[in-house]
């Protein structure tokens, strides 16, 4: 929910529990004035009744309308009513409903006979005053709360853009651009300083990404090119007939490391330009042909471990992604199902709907399965492996939003990778 919205909720709920409160309370203090005036008038009239007896020494003529009547009958003198203040309902012939009325019950003495006198005043015309009223605040209410709710979220929207504009360029920001964060200043002192921060920590990314690019561009030349005079070196001097046996013993290790180092050196490089996503050049490739080539490629390499190619089932397959990623991709994922097998073992491949599953019989996977993908992690001791080509799947996994799955059952290993499909043919 974005912070508009959510202020504003809070802002209506809080006027809406306001405006609630408020409201009972302006009832209850109308209901008590109206009763307060009702009462007045009761007493009022009780007052004029008595004086009229004192002064006349006789009854007053009772009255009878639609809105007050004054009842008058004789008290018996053992228990005289003294004082009574209450409500009531009467029916009314001419509304035809039941009316509430303020009652008014005492006694009166007239030549020491007591006289009980009953004073009704209708609360009608004040409950339809109070009701009017009541709507009429109402809608008051309810206007003033749309309009503040209104108001609140215009100025709030107004005095925000300036952080969805910053919002938005973070969000478009790219250190590959080779362009600095640009921001509009805010006379909003907290924006300000937020636009500040980010353009100052930019710039120490930016510079901090561009020192080390630089740096690994040129550890990868330096490395690369004394790794290969040292390579050519070797296979001169294991082409000499002078060597011993444990003089070309030594030689023959000595090239692996190196051959191993040159290797490892290049998939280090290729893993931090994926990671710095420098791979913007995409393609329509037809997969299942890419992994036909690949098995034709290693087919050799499987026949000296004694493995058994089966015959894939590759379904026609189009997806969207960088060609040189896409191979190494394929490869890794092959190269793999063959050096962590056992010698006479097998490896099939299905292309299905997308889902590219690759299997391969082996050993049993040493440690737990959700490291398989991490660097220098190896799910077996196997000769040759530097513990890095799971790493370099999932990372170009990560740079397509893709999720490879590995599970093992009945001695075969199975890791899959779901594409986005662009198409098929």
């Amino acid at each position: 929910m974005r912070i508009l919205t959510k202020t504003s909720l809070y802002y209506l709920l809080v006027s809406f529990v306001v405006f609630m409160v408020g409201g009972f309370s302006f009832y209850k203090i109308m209901q008590a004035e109206i009763y307060d005036e009702v009462d007045d008038q009761l007493f009022t009239d009780k007052e004029n009744i008595i004086a009229f007896i004192r002064e006349h020494d006789r009854l007053p003529s009772v009255t009878s309308g639609i809105s007050e009547a004054i009842i008058v009958r004789e008290a018996q003198a053992v228990s005289p009513t003294i004082e009574e203040l209450a409500d009531t309902l009467i029916f009314s012939s001419y509304d035809e409903e039941l009316v509430p009325f303020r009652y008014l019950t005492f006694t009166a003495y007239q030549n020491d006979k007591p006289y009980e006198y009953t004073i009704l005043k209708s609360l009608i015309d004040f409950q339809d005053l109070f009701e009017s009223t009541m709507l009429a605040m109402g809608w008051i209410f309810l206007l003033l709360l749309v309009g503040l709710g209104a108001v609140n979220y215009l100025i709030n929207k107004y005095i925000w853009r300036h952080f969805y504009q910053t919002l938005h360029k973070v969000k478009r920001y790219s250190l590959s651009q080779y362009k600095p964060l640009q921001l509009k200043s805010s006379t909003t002192t907290e924006f300000q300083e937020l636009n500040e921060v980010l353009l100052a920590m930019t710039e120490k990314i930016q510079s901090d990404y561009y020192n080390l690019k630089e740096f690994t561009e040129n550890a990868s030349h330096e490395i690369q090119t004394p790794l290969a005079i040292v390579n050519s070196k070797l296979e001169l001097f294991m082409q000499s007939e002078n060597l011993t046996e444990q003089q070309a013993l030594l030689v023959e290790e000595m090239y692996a490391s190196t051959s191993r180092l040159s290797r490892l050196n290049k998939s280090l490089i290729l893993l931090t330009r994926i990671g710095n996503r420098e791979f913007k050049e995409h393609e329509e490739i037809p997969l299942h042909e890419l992994i036909a080539e690949q098995l034709e490629q290693l087919e050799e390499m499987a026949s000296m471990r004694g493995l058994e190619l089966l015959p894939p089932a590759l379904e026609p397959t189009r997806v969207y992604m960088n060609r040189g990623l896409a191979e190494v991709l394929v490869s890794n994922l092959l190269v793999n199902a063959i050096r962590h097998n056992y010698d006479g073992g097998n490896i099939s491949v299905l292309l299905r709907n997308g889902e590219l599953c690759v299997r391969n019989t082996g050993k049993v996977l040493q440690g737990p399965a959700d490291q398989l993908f991490g660097r220098f992690m190896s799910g077996s001791d196997a000769g040759g492996s530097l513990g890095i080509g799971l790493a370099l799947v999932k990372k170009i996994c990560d740079l397509y939003n893709i999720k490879p799955t590995y599970s093992f059952s009945g001695g075969m290993h199975r890791l899959c990778i779901r594409f986005s499909l662009q198409g098929s043919s």
